[in-house]
């Protein structure tokens, strides 16, 4: 009888495990399938937020992520109760990290842990580096928090440290996918003189921006730059200096421009700014203040300092000069044509009938000859 009772007792602990090990599976299976149709961190992040605390039930844990340059890991996501309080630390603080291996502790094995970590050493830690693809994209932080007998313990870390690792190849796995499709999309939509965004995205943020500001309610500046005499900069210097005169151009736009603005080369040595929530006067205020500032810059190619080069520029907003960027392209165009034909290096704003007489003010017969 009383062997009867130990299998029983037995074959209960056996279908209990059983049952774990079937729900374990099937959430790093729905898991798994979530993070690789994952297309951003936030989403990574909820699909974190969703399964893991059901994973690790009553645990504590971080996603930690690795800046590009490597100098920090920032957690992303975090759950528990508490959760880790560490937000933000350096990459030598974490073992696992410093050595590219899973790095676990028990709260009795006198294993050193990691300096990241604030919380009690309750039952163990787990730190788990995300390694895809040749790289390490972040570390996947465990706080096993649930209480059991010292004869158990082992097994416990043990199958948390499988899960931790399984899940964390997902992890790696998303978050170096991520990195590699932002970084071929960058590359994408940039111009490679001049590093600025290209014409497409231009056209594509345009768009936007524009949807944006008619949802809201908020006016957007546009600005058209055209660099000043670059036919006979490159007939007097050569194309090299030319081309440095445009890679000069394009990283002083990328400094002077806002956070929020969108810097684009639009074609030749045509550029392309646009300015969210900027008026029509706050637009050619800050056109005024690149031409001046344009003219500070100094070319040094190929050992020989040349003299400063100097933009026109043609401002346009909406709402004042239509709602469509066809429109607003056309009307910057055309005040862009005006500042070439009264003397250059100057800010000219649309007029309002701009977008009605743009075919008459943007296609003269000696256009080409004026803009150059």
């Amino acid at each position: 009888m009383r062997n009867g009772r130990r299998d029983l007792a037995r074959l209960r602990r056996r279908a209990k495990a059983l049952r774990r090990e079937i729900r374990e599976t099937s959430l790093l299976a729905e898991a798994a399938a979530m993070l690789h149709a994952s297309q951003t961190p936030d989403e990574v992040c909820a699909v974190v937020g969703r399964i893991v605390p059901s994973l690790f039930d009553g645990d504590a844990g971080a996603l930690y992520e690795l800046t590009t340059t490597r100098s920090a890991a920032v957690a992303i996501a975090s759950w528990g109760d508490p959760a880790p309080t560490q937000r933000v630390f350096a990459p030598s603080d974490c073992w696992g990290l410093r050595r590219g291996r899973v790095h676990r502790i028990d709260a009795s094995d006198g294993q050193p842990r990691c300096r990241h970590v604030d919380e009690p050493v309750e039952t163990g830690l787990i730190c788990v580096p995300l390694a895809a693809q040749g790289d390490i994209y972040g570390v996947l932080h465990l706080q096993v928090r649930r209480r059991v007998k010292q004869r158990r313990l082992r097994d416990l870390m043990a199958r948390r440290e499988a899960l931790a690792t399984d899940l964390g190849e997902q992890l790696a796995l998303a978050l170096a996918n991520i990195r590699v499709r932002g970084i071929l999309m960058e590359q994408s939509s940039r111009d490679s003189l001049t590093g600025l965004y290209n014409r497409r995205y231009m056209e594509e943020s345009l768009d936007r921006e524009l949807r944006r500001a008619r949802r809201d309610g908020y006016s957007l500046g546009l600005i058209m730059a055209d660099l000043d005499h670059l036919k006979e900069f490159n007939d007097t210097y050569g194309h090299a200096a030319g081309d440095v005169a445009l890679q000069q151009v394009g990283r002083f736009l990328q400094g002077a421009v806002r956070g929020e603005d969108i810097a684009c080369r639009f074609g030749g040595e045509e550029f392309v700014a646009i300015l969210p929530k900027a008026t029509l006067e706050d637009t050619r205020r800050r056109a005024e203040s690149l031409r001046q500032g344009l003219q500070t810059q100094r070319l040094e190619p190929l050992g020989a300092l040349l003299p400063p080069v100097t933009m026109s520029f043609g401002v346009a907003a909406y709402p004042d000069h239509g709602a469509s960027g066809d429109v607003l392209l056309h009307a910057a165009d055309a005040a862009l044509y005006r500042a070439k034909a009264t003397g250059r290096n100057r800010v000219v704003v649309a007029g309002l009938g701009d977008r009605e007489a743009v075919d008459v003010l943007v296609h003269p017969p000696n256009m080409e000859r004026i803009r150059r």
